[in-house]
């Protein structure tokens, strides 16, 4: 009789037990962190007289959809294969490569993105940036690494094919003779 009794005592604190973590996970589900990213690329055309190139920039947003606000530890842009490359390597059981690139952000940008609310950037780009986007890969996802050191990532896109090359390379071609005076 005393065991049965301690039966009934110990599967009734288990239940309480499973029943608690369950209304805890439930809990921790409900006020998580919920991001969502998203980045573009943009180009302003003036038409001043001084400034005859147009301006590119890059914005990145993350909006936090959740009731924990998060710190952004880094911005981050991965450069891939599209779709289709991305099946050949993966039938041909060829390795991944993948390119990254840390954009350089404003001074003093804010890097926490609050509850329900969220962060934005606008980064102008450079010769420098022209150069690291330039890899040879057509696709590339917006990224941020939070201080937890979980790396939240947006949708695969396209890259633009407007984005300029570095102004130090050139189109292959044929040389004229004004490049040659001008190499030496």
């Amino acid at each position: 009789m005393a065991d049965n009794v301690a039966r009934i005592i110990a599967g009734t604190s288990a239940a309480f037990t499973a029943s608690s973590m369950a209304i805890s996970y439930a809990t921790y589900r409900r006020v998580r962190p919920r991001l969502k990213v998203r980045g573009g690329f943009s180009y302003i055309t003036t038409h001043e007289p001084t400034e005859s190139e147009p301006s590119h920039h890059m914005a990145i947003s993350v909006r936090n959809h959740g009731q924990t606000a998060v710190r952004i530890k880094q911005v981050m842009v991965e450069l891939g294969d599209g779709p289709v490359a991305r099946l050949r390597k993966r039938i041909g059981r060829h390795r991944f490569s993948y390119h990254w690139w840390f954009p350089r952000l404003p001074e003093g940008s804010a890097m926490e993105a609050e509850s329900f609310g969220g962060v934005r950037w606008s980064v102008l780009l450079d010769d420098l940036d022209f150069s690291s986007l330039d890899s040879g890969k057509t696709h590339l996802r917006f990224a941020v690494e939070l201080s937890s050191g979980v790396t939240v990532h947006s949708r695969w896109t396209s890259k633009p094919d407007w984005l300029p090359a570095p102004q130090g390379e050139r189109e292959p071609g044929q040389l004229s003779f004004d490049d040659l005076t001008a190499r030496s």
